[in-house]
């Protein structure tokens, strides 16, 4: 069991610069959330507070980094390769914003071993997180097909259904 996580809301986030930044004017990547895996802070888009569906997808998705940091490199060597899998039968489609946007940034033929190919894991992770614990059963993110879908939930279920209680 981890330190307690706080969560914090600031208003019109962006990425500028690699730096998250709260109100700026008009430059750098508008963000719904951002988490701090070492200082165990995730900071969200006040616009969220007044979208409980949207809050909790999010909050669900933020929380699911920390979990990823925990899970063995087993687990998440193992869940790279249903994602492998999935590129190589073409799979569509994704369970969330964030792991389209690193799926789409992804060069074609490029090593599952890049950098970009793990940051692409983690989201996919921690979107199909989200998916599964959100409480949502649709939403516009969700355009991964259902087998695939099937095959993601199968993954969590069994990882999950034998995980220690340190996970």
């Amino acid at each position: 069991m981890g330190s307690p996580i706080f969560v914090c809301a600031q208003p019109r986030l962006i990425v500028h610069r690699g730096k998250l930044v709260s109100s700026a004017p008009r430059r750098g990547t508008p963000v719904h959330a951002a988490t701090f895996i070492r200082q165990r802070e995730i900071i969200l888009e006040t616009r969220l507070l007044s979208s409980p569906n949207m809050l909790r997808l999010i909050l669900v998705h933020e929380i699911f980094h920390f979990v990823w940091c925990r899970l063995p490199n087993s687990a998440r060597r193992d869940f790279a390769q249903l994602l492998t899998h999935e590129r190589k039968h073409h799979a569509r489609g994704e369970l969330g914003e964030s792991s389209v946007v690193k799926k789409s940034s992804l060069p074609p033929g490029s090593a599952e071993t890049s950098r970009q190919w793990r940051d692409y894991c983690c989201e996919s992770f921690c979107d199909t997180a989200a998916w599964l614990y959100a409480g949502l059963k649709d939403h516009q993110a969700f355009t991964l097909s259902n087998r695939w879908k099937q095959r993601r939930r199968s993954w969590f279920e069994t990882v999950f259904s034998r995980a220690s209680p340190s996970v």
